[in-house]
């Protein structure tokens, strides 16, 4: 958690990804003092090991960040593509005007 609020304050991390990962940290460190929490909810989900239901949760935020990045490129892509589209008819404003 100390090298992201460090990179947050170097301005190398955008803030709210942080916040994603020190509430990840902060699970963690949760879970590693109350081993115990991760055995009630194994017993409640039905898994038979805790180390199962580590892999299943772990997997599922793998996956929610992997489509939440996807959502993220996706809609970044669209603002490049409409900000090339602006440059070019900047481009040919200016050709045009050095023309005349």
């Amino acid at each position: 958690m100390i090298l992201i609020l460090h990179n947050v304050r170097r301005n190398k991390m955008n803030i709210h990804y942080s916040m994603i990962w020190i509430i990840i940290g902060i699970l963690l460190i949760v879970i590693s003092i109350f081993p115990g929490l991760v055995s009630y909810l194994s017993r409640i989900l039905g898994i038979s090991t805790p180390s199962n239901t580590i892999f299943l949760i772990t997997i599922f935020f793998l996956y929610a960040l992997s489509f939440y990045s996807y959502l993220r490129i996706s809609k970044l892509s669209d603002q490049i593509q409409s900000l090339n589209y602006e440059i070019a008819l900047l481009k040919k404003k200016q050709e045009k005007q050095d023309t005349e």
